[in-house]
């Protein structure tokens, strides 16, 4: 994978993903956040190769290059360990799991795997048609969160039977959430444009909407998945 950006990188270095090289334009001034990221891959023995603006930017997916750039080495947690954690009192402080469902944005994606960290989520189980995980804007837009998440890719519907899951799905036509005080296994956000698939529809014990006001048709998936795990949050806590 390739992680972008001096936030990013550094969160790679502090996590137990393995980084294989960094490379950094000779452009770039020297920071506090550049000599900390100095100070780590020396301690790891991590090489810096210095290359080009130019360069950069030829490696680079983002439209502005960011001056910095590493390589890591991928990793999977086996999904015995995210089921561990859900199911072991304390292991987490929110007992609830993160279920994307086929969403496609990779910023989306990003955003909610930072979110579910930030509410102490047990883990996240991704569809395969989900967008990459260590996709560079993936990574991004979860500021480091996806080196320190259990993250699974496998089928939804076949966990939720398997582990005999209560799964919750998130839906404009739901039960109102704050009327409901159930506490569900799993919370589900589905494709941005397709919704939940129905197989995985009819796996789930409930089915939630956000109630709003204004005439907008929906939420965005991010905004709407950090609205339920806000509320899980408070619920558990």
């Amino acid at each position: 994978m390739v992680v972008e950006g001096f936030k990013s990188v550094l969160e790679l270095l502090k996590s137990r993903v393995l980084a294989e090289r960094i490379y950094i334009t000779s452009t770039v001034e020297d920071s506090s956040i550049l000599n900390e990221i100095k100070d780590l891959a020396s301690t790891s023995d991590i090489s810096m190769c210095e290359v080009s603006k130019k360069d950069m930017e030829i490696m680079s997916s983002m439209k502005s290059a960011p001056g910095i750039l590493a390589v890591g080495e991928i990793i999977s947690f086996p999904l015995s360990d995210v089921i561990d954690r859900l199911k072991k009192p304390g292991e987490c402080s929110t007992s609830c799991l993160l279920i994307l469902d086929d969403l496609v944005d990779p910023g989306n994606v990003g955003t909610l795997i930072r979110t579910a960290e930030w509410f102490g989520f047990a883990g996240i189980i991704c569809s395969e048609r989900t967008a990459d995980i260590w996709n560079p804007k993936t990574i991004q837009a979860s500021m480091g969160s996806v080196f320190r998440m259990q993250i699974v890719v496998a089928s939804p519907a076949d966990i939720i039977k398997e582990y005999n899951l209560k799964a919750v799905a998130l839906d404009s036509d739901g039960e109102n959430l704050y009327n409901d005080q159930f506490l569900p296994d799993a919370i589900i956000i589905g494709s941005e444009s397709h919704g939940i698939s129905p197989e995985l529809s009819e796996a789930c014990a409930k089915t939630w909407s956000i109630p709003g006001k204004g005439q907008t048709e929906s939420l965005n998936a991010a905004i709407a998945g950090a609205i339920v795990c806000a509320e899980l949050a408070r619920r558990t806590s």
